[in-house]
């Protein structure tokens, strides 16, 4: 059930299409990141006028993270954030570019992305 908001929601936004990364936050365990929360300011296509709203992803169970950012970074998504679904497991790529508009496996976001968690869960929540 919350899986399907969270899908609604990256089609609302169109996948966070010119839109911002706000916040980028891994909450720890003793065992290392239990979850992270990527917070994005974006346009929500779905409703009439300009509206542009702050979303938040939390990636559960998280089994990889990789961020790389360069000393010139700039918080603008130029590329969309990606939710795939590999096997057992949820990808949540930001501004990844591949070489089709989806990677076709995990290799490949390792290989190519610079920015995603790899996790057990996912969900997706406007928070204004």
């Amino acid at each position: 059930m919350q899986l399907d908001k969270t899908q609604q929601i990256f089609q609302q936004y169109h996948r966070f299409d010119d839109g911002a990364l706000v916040s980028f936050e891994q909450q720890y365990q003793p065992g290392g990141v239990q979850a992270v929360r990527i917070v994005l300011y974006a346009r929500n296509h779905a409703l009439d006028g300009n509206v542009w709203r702050q979303v938040a992803i939390t990636v559960g169970a998280v089994r990889e993270v990789l961020l790389k950012t360069p000393g010139n970074f700039i918080n603008r998504i130029c590329c969309g954030v990606k939710l795939l679904r590999f096997g057992d497991v949820w990808c949540v790529d930001v501004d990844g570019t591949y070489v089709r508009d989806d990677p076709a496996t995990l290799e490949e976001v390792r290989r190519d992305g610079d920015c995603y968690v790899i996790g057990g869960t996912v969900e997706a929540i406007e928070l204004d």
